[in-house]
């Protein structure tokens, strides 16, 4: 189990936790390395000194707080120079990792009873990664972890006044996430702190660095989104909190993890088979009295689960409804694969998952459809899965033929409740934004979460859900807006907006604007004011990820120039990208610009030759100065494509070619040339003889008449 960040290698220029970097285990689980060697690792510092955050909080790199740090996120003292007796510290987030910003804002200046207070958050400077990154400020609990000091015997409570000390304030700072209407989902026991010197206020701790569950051990998560990878858990909800509280109520009251020795893989197949309580407290020696609410916080049947009200009921002494126990589907007999004995679907299905290269065998085999029929007892699923194949097999040159494909649907077939799992990439449906940021940030690539779009497999996760458990999900329409997204290639679309789309706050992946750590839209152009010092200005501000960042992040219409900037010659596309940076600093009203208009101005050599008028081109490139520094790009666009000097210059081109094939044409018809000259001559040649033939005939005719005559 990760309960304790490791220290992890810097100097990259977007350092990431292991879990984030190293790609998800495709290998049998039997050969999968312990929890211990998969945990996440904050960046380690390298370079020290302080940063002022707001003209108030100043953040000391060189005093790291390893106590405080998160699995992904490290901590670090910080100063209040208005109050210099407060005691603070900084959480600063993984790089590129997605945020939940939204949980700031709720909680920034708030005091809820149960939760730590959250001060203050922004992007700043951080020396130790070499770029800027978001930290959150958090008032520093002086009493330290409550496992670190139950572990150290330093503090102790009984059966009894455990719900008073540890229940009490933990449901309360739970219930007050609740009325925010958002989960907290990073719930677990190395998260929950003493806020005084005294150990008497508890609170859970931060849940904002990371997206939604993502640094949660899997035992602390429940069984669908445990099978998850750590991106794609999913937001989920007051259920997956409740579940998470009291996995966390059980390690605290006896004082270790039970599951700690027990590899990832092989606590999932417990909670399958045996179900989660029994599997994190079946060997546990649990006080009688909190039995009752332990197996009601852990009942895997969502609907049975407590919630809330139950929780705060029982805390104050009231009876509560008898728990329903649903059993689990089991086989009266084992269906084998790779090894394992297999007694329940859920467990063959994340088996098939994994082993993909032996899967589609064991799908096609009359073995399965037999084991479902007559062990499992479940005609549908055997039914389901026959389907499968033979859909497959009239789509064999298409994606829906594909191996991958099959088994992916069949797992879904299988287990309803599991993740959305292909090729290795899986995800419960409210988590694929998260996922698809890690996948990216992992391996640099988003082939597999475009796949999944493409192929439509949320679409499908939710037929069998609704056909299951009844109800569709409305995130079936993100989806389809999604794929509409994929499937436009110019700039501002593709996977590139996507992500940014489905990611809030995500932070802007272009390689011009990593180490600025973008998330607002106010922030680009600066951002980019700024890169122009540092980057080849004889490339354009401008790709596909700012492009994409622009249209998910703008609130205008911004269809007209990203038309513009997807123009096939590259004079248009100049201009494009002009008109859409100018209109972004003159509807986000920023200031000048200069490195931006600069490094623009530069790049208008194309534009400018749009220009038909020589007298025209020099008068733009002898203003263009002027207005660089300015640092006005309105104003440069309105040089470069001022639709008055359009107007004239196209106008005024009109007039002179006309003028020159008039003057050519009256050319032509002096000079001649060729065939036509010569024909023009013999033609000139025989008139002339025949005028002086007449004429001769004619005097030769009057002198005769003349001699008659006398």
């Amino acid at each position: 189990m990760a309960e304790s960040p490791l220290e992890a290698e810097v100097g990259k220029e977007s350092p990431l936790p292991d879990k984030v970097l190293a790609p998800e285990a495709e290998a049998p689980p039997e050969a999968e390395a312990p929890p211990e060697a998969e945990s996440s690792s904050p960046p380690a510092p390298t370079a020290g000194g302080s940063v002022l955050l707001r003209d108030r909080y100043l953040i000391d790199y060189d005093k790291p707080l390893t106590n405080h740090d998160t699995p992904s996120a490290k901590a670090y003292a910080v100063e209040d120079r208005r109050d210099l007796g407060r005691k603070l510290f900084g959480l600063v987030c993984t790089p590129g990792l997605p945020t939940r910003t939204d949980i700031m804002s709720a909680l920034k200046d708030e005091f809820f009873d149960g939760l730590m207070p959250l001060v203050e958050w922004d992007t700043i400077d951080c020396p130790p990664l070499g770029q800027r990154s978001m930290i959150i400020i958090y008032e520093r609990p002086l009493g330290g972890r409550v496992m670190d000091a139950v572990k150290a015997g330093t503090f102790k409570f009984t059966e009894f006044d455990f719900p008073r000390i540890i229940m009490d304030p933990l449901v309360a700072g739970l219930k007050n996430f609740a009325a925010l209407d958002m989960p907290h989902r990073e719930i677990r026991s190395d998260n929950v702190f003493f806020m005084d010197e005294a150990q008497q206020v508890v609170v859970v701790g931060d849940c904002a660095t990371v997206p939604p569950g993502f640094d949660q051990p899997t035992m602390f998560e429940p069984i669908d989104r445990s099978m998850a990878q750590p991106g794609g858990r999913g937001l989920g909800g007051l259920p997956d909190d409740i579940y998470a509280l009291g996995v966390t109520f059980a390690v605290l009251m006896i004082g270790y993890n039970p599951l700690a020795n027990i590899s990832e893989e092989n606590i999932i197949r417990m909670k399958m088979e045996q179900g989660s309580y029994a599997a994190i407290c079946a060997n546990a020696r649990i006080p009688i009295p909190l039995l009752e609410p332990l197996r009601a916080m852990l009942n895997d049947a969502v609907e049975e689960r407590w919630g809330i009200e139950e929780l705060t009921g029982w805390l104050a002494g009231q009876k509560q409804a008898s728990i329903k126990h649903i059993p689990i589907s089991k086989s009266d007999f084992p269906y084998s694969f790779e090894g394992q004995d297999h007694i329940t679907p859920r467990t063959l299905a994340r088996y098939l998952s994994r082993h993909r290269e032996t899967a589609m065998e064991a799908i096609k085999g009359e073995a399965l459809i037999g084991w479902l029929r007559k062990g499992v007892q479940d005609a549908n699923r055997a039914d389901g899965i026959k389907a499968a194949i033979d859909i497959a097999d009239l789509h064999k040159d298409e994606p829906q033929g594909t191996d991958d494909f099959v088994i992916s649907k069949v797992c879904m077939i299988l287990d309803p409740q599991a993740p959305v799992r292909y090729k290795g990439f899986s995800f419960m449906p409210d988590g694929f934004g998260p996922a698809m940021a890690v996948e990216i940030l992992r391996r640099g690539s988003a082939r597999l979460p475009m796949e999944v779009l493409a192929y439509d497999l949320p679409i499908i996760w939710y037929t069998f859900r609704s056909t299951v458990f009844g109800g569709a999900s409305v995130q079936q329409s993100e989806y389809i807006r999604l794929k509409s997204f994929l499937s436009i290639r110019d700039m501002g679309y593709g996977y590139e907006r996507c992500l940014y789309e489905i990611n809030p706050s995500m932070p802007c992946q272009s390689p011009l604007l990593l180490k600025d750590y973008v998330v607002e839209i106010e922030d680009l152009l600066s951002a980019l004011d700024g890169a122009a010092n540092r980057v080849d200005t004889k490339n354009k501000p401008m790709d596909r990820h700012i492009a994409a960042f622009i249209a998910a992040r703008f609130e205008e219409d911004i269809h007209p120039h990203l038309k513009a900037v997807a123009a096939p010659n590259e004079e248009m596309a100049t201009i494009g990208m002009l008109s859409l940076l100018a209109f972004l600093q003159w509807k986000l009203r920023i200031n000048s610009l200069f490195g931006l208009s600069s490094w623009v101005g530069g790049l208008l050599g194309p534009a400018i030759n749009t220009y038909h008028s020589r007298i025209t081109r020099r008068e733009i490139e002898k203003e263009i100065p002027r207005l660089v520094r300015k640092g006005s790009l309105p104003e440069l666009f309105d040089l470069i494509d001022n639709a008055e000097n359009r107007k004239t210059d196209a106008e005024g081109y009109i007039v002179n070619c006309a003028e020159y094939s008039a003057a050519e044409r009256e050319i032509q018809d002096i000079e001649g040339s060729g065939t036509v000259r010569q024909t023009k001559a013999e033609r000139t040649g025989k008139q002339a003889s025949a005028v002086i033939s007449i004429l001769m005939a004619m005097s030769v005719m009057s002198i005769l008449l003349i001699a008659e005559m006398f």
